[in-house]
Formats: structure tokens, sequence, C-alpha cells
């Protein structure tokens, strides 16, 4: 069976999509009542994590049916994913901390989306909650069972990213430029879900985590549940990792360059990680987005430079260090034998981090399963059952 090859036209193309089905939900929010709907909408999700329904308007409600039941979903398939993320997940989070959400600010054009909205400069922890928060609901047992924390993550997502394409194309003060494409197109939406799936996959191969075809095929596929519940076009869902492979080179190709936009992103994300970890690992960040980043499997190009970080400190040898005691381990069978992996003390302590910082405001705290807590090593519920 042939590959699928994308062209620049179709994906010149995609950048002019947006989400119809999300976006007629916002659209007739805001003929019903105005911005104010809207910015209700917007408060609605994301001081309520579950979304309660009796909050929502009738059309968020329809929307909400719909797109729960629109999506194929095979039990096994995901149920293996789902254990992936149990048994990798510290390593899996640290992977998108440091490798996909960074190589995302790189993206020249989608990066002014992430800017215009402010949220990322001005409160970097509390968007690595969110978007962590939405992988953990979206992996953990049942999260993309038909009413699974997952399904309403993701579909909370969806409905922010048309709120927020609504209001940038609405906005007469500062006018969205056209040559950017549609806000939060088809193209970004794609080259987002690649990172959360096929980077992170390539990220755990760098951090010498060795997963069988298998395992590899049933995390991905998970994710490409995800990504059509969150309204990614079909034409942009690869079958198979080695489409995603031709897929993310190509939007890399495409979108990766330097902007001060993506600059001030990575800076604020970097002080935002150095608040989660203790004070002889606060240059682990940078250090390991130059483990990640310092060449583009893609292009070549030198993200972590790109994106104006300092050279990293005496922890970059620390991490490569523990990579390869990782990888030695792995190769010769033994780290199944070994209590933990090196790598993942720094990983736990991120995710420590977030389980204690308060994410502010009037949000919902930033939770993990008791399950996954146990499996992980982290919280008051895993430590009390040690």
């Amino acid at each position: 069976m042939s590959s699928r090859i994308w062209t620049d036209a179709e994906l010149d193309l995609m950048r002019t999509v947006g989400d119809p089905m999300a976006d007629a939900v916002v659209t007739s929010l805001f003929a019903e009542g105005g911005i104010e709907s809207v910015n209700a909408l917007m408060r609605t999700l994301v001081v309520n994590d579950g979304m309660p329904s009796h909050l929502l308007p009738v059309v968020v409600r329809d929307y909400l049916s719909q797109t729960s039941s629109a999506v194929a979903v095979d039990p096994e398939q995901v149920a293996r994913g789902e254990a992936m993320f149990g048994l990798w997940g510290p390593e899996m989070l640290l992977v998108l901390g440091f490798y996909a959400l960074p190589a995302d600010y790189a993206a020249k054009k989608g990066v002014q989306v992430l800017f215009r909205t402010g949220r990322l400069t001005a409160q970097p922890v509390r968007r690595v909650f969110e978007t962590t928060q939405m992988v953990v609901d979206v992996m953990s047992p049942g999260g993309l069972a038909p009413t699974g924390d997952g399904v309403r993550s993701a579909q909370k997502v969806r409905l922010m990213h048309a709120a927020v394409r609504h209001l940038l194309t609405h906005d007469a003060n500062h006018p969205w430029d056209p040559a950017l494409g549609t806000p939060i197109n088809q193209e970004d939406l794609a080259g987002t879900l690649m990172s959360f799936s096929y980077l992170v996959l390539d990220g755990l191969s760098r951090l010498g985590v060795t997963l069988s075809d298998a395992d590899r095929d049933a995390y991905f596929q998970a994710w490409m549940v995800i990504g059509r519940i969150m309204g990614v076009h079909e034409d942009l869902i690869p079958a198979n990792l080695d489409e995603a492979m031709s897929l993310t080179k190509l939007i890399h190709q495409r979108q990766i360059a330097p902007s001060p936009q993506g600059v001030a992103l990575a800076a604020a994300l970097v002080e935002g990680y150095r608040g989660l970890m203790p004070e002889l690992l606060k240059g682990t960040p940078v250090s390991l987005i130059h483990f990640f980043l310092d060449r583009d499997p893609f292009t070549g190009e030198n993200i972590a430079a790109m994106l104006g970080l300092p050279p990293a400190d005496w922890t970059a040898c620390v991490a490569g260090f523990l990579v390869d005691v990782d990888r030695f381990f792995g190769q010769r069978s033994i780290q199944a034998w070994l209590p933990d992996r090196a790598i993942s003390y720094v990983s736990r302590h991120l995710i420590e981090g977030m389980l204690l910082v308060e994410r502010g405001g009037r949000r919902a705290p930033f939770t993990i399963p008791d399950t996954l807590k146990a499996r992980w090593g982290v919280g008051v519920a895993a430590r009390e059952s040690a």
C-alpha cells in the first residue's frame, strides 16, 4: 500500500480552512448575544474543566452530542495506547514540554495566534497546565470513551479554538493579517496533532525508549481519534506513522522560521518551567530543549538557536548522561529490573510542580487520576500507597 503524499498546494488550501462545525456554534452564539455570549462561553470553558451541561446553551449541548458520537474508536487499540501512556507518561510529558511545544513556537505563521492571545507570555505556567491537563485527560484509562474526560477536554479545546478564531477575525482594532491564513487553520491543527503524536514518539526514541511497532501504532492511532474529535480535517489524518513523518516533514519545511513572537514565547515557556524545577535543576529546561532541537530532524535547522535560547549550562551534561544510562540499560534488557528510569526523575519533578502550584484565578486545579499518580510515583496518593 502506497503512502499518502501531501503537496504545498493542498496545505496552502488548508490554511484557509478553519473548523466549520465549531465555527458555526460560535457564530450562532455571537449572533444571539454578541461578544458577551462568546466571552461567557470562554469563561465557562476555562473555569469548568468538566463542562457541566446545564451551564451551556442548547447549540453547545448539540455540538457536544454530535462530536462525541461521530468518531469511530477501536477500543482495544485505544486501550493499548492508554497503556503506553500509563507506562511512559512522565517521559511523554517531558518530550511534549521540551520538544513538541518549543517546535510549535518555531512555526512563524501559526505562532502569531498564540502570541496575540497573550496568555502564553503573561501566564506561561498556566498554559503548560492546560495543555498537559488535556493530554492527561485524553490518554488516561477511559478518557476516549463516549462520555470520558478526554472526549470532553478535546471538545472544550476545539470550541475554545473556534472562539479565538472568531474573536481574532472580528477584531477591528487589530485586523488579522490574511497572509497568515485563517487563525488556527487546518494546517496548523494538523501540525499540532503531529507534535502531540509523532514528535512525542520520536522524542521517546531519542531518550532511548524502545517500543514495539504495535505499541507505537496504538499510541499514534489513539491520537488520530483525538484529532478527529478536535476537528482536524480527515484529509490531514495520516493512516500510519510513515505518512505522519511525511506530513510532519512538509509542515516543518513550510512553517519553521525565525520570528520575534516565537522568541518571546520560548523565553516565557522556559521561565515557567524553571519555576517548577528544584534549584539545582533550573538549567534543565534550556538544556533539554537544546537536546531535542539543536538540530530539527526534518529541516536540519537549529530551532533552539532560532528561538533565542541561551546556551545550555552544566545540566546539558547531566541530561545527556541520564539518557545514555537509560539507553545502555534498555539495550541490555536490564531496564525492566530497575525501580525507575533516570530521565523520569526530571519528568516527575515537573509533574509534582504542576500538582503543587495553583493554576490561579477560579480555575480547576491540575489533576491526574490516582491510578496514574501511583504508577508514576507522584502526588499524595502515590506516596500514601507506597
